[in-house]
């Protein structure tokens, strides 16, 4: 622009980042991306009962309070953008109903503290913060982050992630999972059973097939695991509206459960003991924390790529770290690693995808 007070003469001007505006705002994309998570949280407490409440509830306020200790004193009220709320509302989310309540409040404070603020805030971290939170609450309180609580009773169950683990650390699974849990006595529930039992006998009776007990369950997220990421069908409802309203993309998601479900399809079997194209991609989609990752962590855009290649590269990396993680490392469903693991190579997939692009612009340029 030109300044008459100069002498006609152009200056740039130079600002922060966001250089490109919109209607959107970052307030209002925290905001609805807590809305997408409410179905899949409500069922959690409704599953797990006053527990679910108590961990949810520390990890949001523990979030928010961090969130006002390194701003208020700074003359910055960033409270009403949401991301702290966000962030809380994850890490419980990630989170199993029966883990002491110091876990979820020190894995929220590690979040904001260390994750975002040392870097500057909101924009500048560099790993999503609610995933360094799980992260560290994961290496910090390993057997705390196990404790799992049943839906109905005080008895401890295996959750689905307990047979996953066990199918990942090389057990020969005859009959596939649902069998091995229905023959080590998991308490399905009695609508898993009537509506199994009408879908066999009316629609495939016929063609001689059945579907297996437990399918019903783990469909409709009837089952143990993390509060927030026990139901794939409100987690997918989620994802729908925000794809729908332009908040996050699909490539991402889309790049990283295709190539997970492909390897575990295809090596899954190897890996476990049994042959080739034998291993059990739909109960790996639906078990342990995958989708709640897929499609809220993954696709944050302050840490995910700039470019669609870079999305689409990040997807492929994040669906084979997820995969290696989760057949042949230790450390939970593998997920909250392959999410750090993929934010850290995040500048190398801008640096490479953009690289690529800049030699077909200079030439449109020329």
């Amino acid at each position: 622009m030109s300044d008459p007070a100069q002498g006609g003469q152009a200056r740039l001007l130079l600002s922060p980042a966001p250089h490109i505006k919109a209607a959107s705002s970052t307030v209002g994309l925290a905001w609805l991306v807590v809305a997408s998570l409410l179905p899949a949280l409500a069922w959690g407490i409704a599953l797990f009962g006053i527990a679910a409440v108590r961990v949810c509830a520390v990890g949001l306020a523990a979030a928010v309070a961090a969130e006002a200790l390194t701003t208020v004193p700074f003359k910055r009220f960033t409270l009403g953008d949401g991301s702290a709320v966000l962030t809380g509302l994850i890490v419980g989310m990630f989170l199993p109903a029966g883990v002491s309540l110091v876990v979820p409040a020190a894995a929220s404070f590690f979040a904001i503290v260390v994750v975002k603020q040392t870097f500057g805030g909101l924009g500048r971290n560099w790993m999503n913060p609610a995933v360094g939170g799980v992260l560290f609450a994961l290496l910090s309180w390993n057997a705390s982050m196990a404790r799992w609580i049943p839906l109905a009773s005080g008895a401890a169950v295996p959750p689905l992630d307990a047979l996953r683990s066990a199918l990942a650390a090389g057990r020969s699974v005859p009959g596939g999972p649902l069998a091995v849990l229905n023959a080590a006595g998991y308490p399905f529930s009695g609508a898993d059973a009537s509506v199994l039992g009408w879908i066999n006998g009316h629609l495939l009776g016929f063609l001689h097939v059945g579907l297996p007990t437990g399918a019903f369950d783990v469909v409709s997220g009837m089952v143990v695991g993390p509060i927030g990421a026990v139901s794939a069908p409100l987690l997918l409802a989620g994802a729908a509206f925000l794809l729908a309203r332009g908040v996050i993309r699909w490539e991402i998601p889309v790049a990283y459960l295709a190539v997970f479900a492909v390897l575990a399809f295809a090596l899954g079997g190897p890996a476990t003991g049994r042959g080739w194209l034998t291993g059990e991609a739909l109960f790996q989609l639906l078990s342990g924390t995958l989708l709640l990752g897929a499609f809220f962590a993954a696709t944050d855009p302050v840490t995910s790529p700039l470019s669609r290649a870079g999305r689409w590269a990040y997807g492929t990396a994040l669906g084979i770290l997820t995969f290696v993680m989760r057949y042949f490392g230790s450390v939970g469903d593998g997920v909250v690693v392959s999410l750090a693991l993929g934010n850290a190579l995040v500048p190398l997939i801008d640096i490479a995808a953009l690289g690529a692009l800049a030699p077909s612009h200079a030439r449109k340029a020329g």
